[in-house]
């Protein structure tokens, strides 16, 4: 199995996760928050579907997505709390998961020559390469896995691990 092999199953695991931390949350569930300066779960998702949108077209102009980055998701609007200013539940996951299927059928073509290119200036700070881009699209859910953890915590929702 190649890096980049490796990277895009790590990409889709990831997916599959977050999938499995937020079933059974309704649509008042993805806007309840554990903390009261948490961000919800509805906010998060659309952050984390901007967040791997804009990694690989920064990375790659030519890759395709259904949607476009949607500022209802920047950092200026998490305060936001109104069920109608957001997508659902449902919307919100389709458009992560497809974000990522995209990522992760970008990431199985790169070869290890391309892996090891640098990124954009503006992701330098972040993800040198693209390798670490790749990495970083996995890994960067995971932080939001955990406070999905805490969130079904606070819910009652049955832990899952």
């Amino acid at each position: 199995m190649s890096n980049a092999e490796l990277f895009s199953k790590n990409i889709l695991q990831t997916k599959g996760m977050i999938d499995m931390f937020l079933k059974g949350f309704s649509d008042a569930d993805m806007l309840f928050r554990p903390a009261k300066t948490a961000n919800h779960a509805t906010w998060q998702m659309g952050h984390l579907a901007n967040s791997v949108r804009g990694m690989v077209t920064t990375c790659d102009p030519t890759v395709a997505f259904p949607f476009e980055d949607d500022t209802r998701f920047g950092k200026s609007k998490a305060s936001i709390d109104d069920p109608k200013f957001f997508p659902s539940k449902a919307e919100l996951v389709s458009r992560f998961d497809k974000a990522m299927e995209i990522a992760a059928a970008w990431v199985a073509k790169l070869t290890d020559a391309d892996l090891a290119k640098p990124t954009p200036e503006r992701m330098q700070a972040f993800a040198p390469t693209v390798a670490n881009a790749a990495i970083l699209l996995a890994s960067h859910p995971f932080m939001h896995l955990g406070q999905f953890t805490v969130t079904r915590r606070a819910l009652g929702k049955p832990i899952l691990m």
